[in-house]
């Protein structure tokens, strides 16, 4: 699926630095969106926090283009899609 869509959704995802790590803590996310051209220490953070949680990452797309596909104004350095309940 591609991030357009999945970040479409304002009740699948989450846009943010804390708010993403919040929900990764939790393991509510099931893929990570991180911005290739954030600071190397956002990055590394939230790489390891992916990894620690088995959360699938793209760390391809660039801050603009998270905050475009996520509906935002701004750049973002990170997005998340929170898992579907049930």
């Amino acid at each position: 699926m591609n991030s357009s869509r999945e970040l479409s959704d304002p009740e699948r995802r989450v846009v943010g630095l804390k708010q993403v790590l919040r929900h990764a803590r939790e393991r509510e996310l099931v893929k990570v969106y991180i911005a290739k051209d954030a600071d190397e220490d956002i990055v590394e953070k939230l790489v390891r926090v992916c990894e620690e949680g088995g959360i699938a990452y793209d760390a391809t797309l660039t801050m603009h283009q998270i905050g475009i596909a996520s509906g935002i104004e701004v750049g973002s350095a990170c997005a998340g899609v929170l898992k579907t309940k049930k």
